[in-house]
């Protein structure tokens, strides 16, 4: 729990967009901030303290949605699990700032410019954003700085973890060799359908008069006249006015009955009628990308951000473990 918890956080951190929705969570709850009376320290950090309100209050968003998922001693065993996480972040969240002051970082100033601004541009007017601050109990000067915070432990972060991080050549053809299921393209087809529907209830007449018209069509088609054509004039389908055309597919994405006949069309092969719960089908098959390995130049830039991230995630992990020897913690709830 601890590591997923963990390699989650990091994620987080070192996404380099603005998070603005982390920001913003707490003023589209709908449960009342906690007080923000200094109602008992939850944990010490060296000499920095934490209050349990501040736990409970970073709990919040999820305790809705767990509430509104779970109950009785499920519901007490996610509360349980989602306290212990929140005080692992909290007291890896202290220790970072604490680095920051060590060394003197501040936050980015347009950055913080640029999130409070995202968060503000979902809401109606900035008199809707401050009646929000206001309902939670927030400043707009408090608001800034929780902000300001953020955007500091994620520059604390890239810091001490983002840089210097490098990959050789040779790590990268060692993991493409030990992982080869990952650099291998499935198989696709680029489709166009005809639709036929087939309405609720019909009869078996009713359903062969369309299966008539169906061949009728598949008839044209073979006479020369175009797919798109047919597809444009009787398709019943969502894709009629792009001439039927559904665009490239991969297995595990269609209807096992029609996947089954799209996967073995050659290229500008159409198929007999398919029928399905929902109609009847005509498909043509207008491109085939065999399935095939990647090779490892064009596997490079993925393979090299992956191993570049299971680095920093470590590196983090070896971080924040040694901040957490060297440090005086007292969780106290």
């Amino acid at each position: 729990m601890r590591d997923i918890a963990e390699k989650a956080f990091l994620t987080r951190l070192l996404r380099l967009p603005a998070i603005a929705a982390a920001a913003a969570s707490l003023l589209f709850s709908s449960t009342p901030a906690f007080s923000r009376v200094i109602d008992g320290i939850a944990i010490i950090v060296n000499k920095d303290a934490i209050l349990v309100s501040q736990i409970n209050e970073a709990m919040t968003p999820l305790m809705q949605e767990y509430r509104a998922k779970y109950e009785g001693d499920e519901l007490k065993k996610k509360i349980k699990e989602l306290r212990e996480t929140v005080i692992e972040q909290a007291i890896d969240t202290k220790l970072i700032l604490q680095v920051a002051r060590q060394k003197g970082l501040v936050a980015d100033q347009k950055d913080v410019d640029t999130r409070v601004e995202l968060v503000k541009s979902r809401f109606p007017s900035e008199d809707v954003f401050l009646q929000a601050l206001a309902a939670r109990g927030v400043s707009y000067i408090e608001y800034r700085e929780q902000v300001a915070e953020q955007v500091l432990v994620q520059q604390t972060v890239r810091s001490e973890v983002g840089a210097g991080i490098r990959v050789s050549d040779n790590e990268m053809q060692d993991y493409y060799d030990s992982h080869p299921d990952e650099f291998v393209s499935e198989l696709k087809v680029k489709l166009a359908q005809i639709f036929l529907k087939i309405a609720a209830g019909s009869a078996p007449e009713e359903i062969e008069r369309l299966r008539q018209k169906g061949e009728q069509l598949r008839i044209l088609i073979e006479d020369g006249v175009s797919f798109e054509e047919i597809a444009m004039k009787y398709s019943e389908g969502p894709y009629r006015e792009k001439g039927g055309l559904l665009g490239e597919v991969s297995p595990g994405e269609m209807l096992p009955e029609i996947e089954e006949v799209a996967f073995s069309l050659k290229p500008g092969e159409v198929s007999p009628l398919v029928q399905t719960g929902y109609g009847l089908y005509l498909l043509k098959a207008l491109e085939v990308t065999p399935a095939r390995k990647v090779s490892f130049e064009e596997a490079r830039p993925l393979i090299e951000e992956r191993i570049t991230e299971n680095k920093r995630n470590q590196k983090y992990k070896d971080w924040i473990k040694k901040l957490r020897q060297d440090a005086f913690i007292e969780v106290k709830i």
